[in-house]
């Protein structure tokens, strides 16, 4: 019974996207209706804890992971909702931090000070706390009784979608994207990663293709 009704609570919660596992919470802006075409992503540079896997798997970004995660993220923005996206790196020192609940937890999530901005307008992706790992993971099977361990690509963090020209943030959340690793981990992997990357950023959003 107790079960039931955790699940039906998160069914019913409206505001706050996901239930905690494997992908990331967030909120949206019900009075958010608007699409667009293209956006302005601030990011800061990603912490590669598995830098080893990067040399391997991605060699002409081994010493410029940020080039391979802004052209991929770019490709798939287009490729998922036909939008063009333009980058620009920041310090977390050029975001507006605001702690935000999601769940249980509180965390520190990243807007662009409006008052700042020089000619920017639309919509703006604010990404920071970006974090890249390999993991693994070890839990009983119920039906073999056993333990069984599996290994992940993870991108972690926490980002908001805002409106520079209202100066009003219209979404935000956390990110954890993963995805399983076979045998072997291999370029697809990355890409597939960032594929979910950018499906959890644009779900249940004016953004995502209908």
């Amino acid at each position: 019974m107790k079960k039931f009704a955790a699940l039906l609570l998160c069914a019913v919660s409206l505001s706050l996207i996901g239930c905690g596992g494997k992908a990331g919470l967030k909120n949206i802006d019900p009075s958010w209706t608007e699409p667009a075409t293209a956006v302005t992503v601030f990011y800061t540079e990603p912490v590669v804890k598995n830098q080893d896997d990067v040399a391997d798997d991605l060699p002409d970004f081994s010493s410029n992971f940020s080039g391979w995660f802004t052209q991929q993220m770019g490709s798939e923005l287009k490729s998922q909702a036909d939008i063009a996206a333009n980058f620009t790196a920041k310090e977390a020192a050029d975001f507006t931090m605001t702690s935000t609940k999601f769940g249980k937890k509180d965390y520190l999530v990243p807007s662009p000070k409006f008052d700042a901005l020089d000619g920017v307008s639309g919509l703006i992706i604010s990404m920071s706390n970006l974090e890249v790992s390999r993991l693994s993971e070890t839990k009983m099977n119920p039906l073999t009784m056993s333990a069984e361990t599996k290994s992940y690509l993870q991108f972690t963090g926490e980002y908001s979608i805002a409106n520079a020209d209202s100066k009003t943030v219209v979404a935000s959340g956390t990110l954890k994207a993963r995805v399983h690793l076979g045998f072997a981990m291999g370029k697809g992997d990355w890409e597939e990663n960032m594929k979910n990357l950018v499906e959890e950023i644009l779900k249940d959003t004016p953004l995502q293709k209908k």
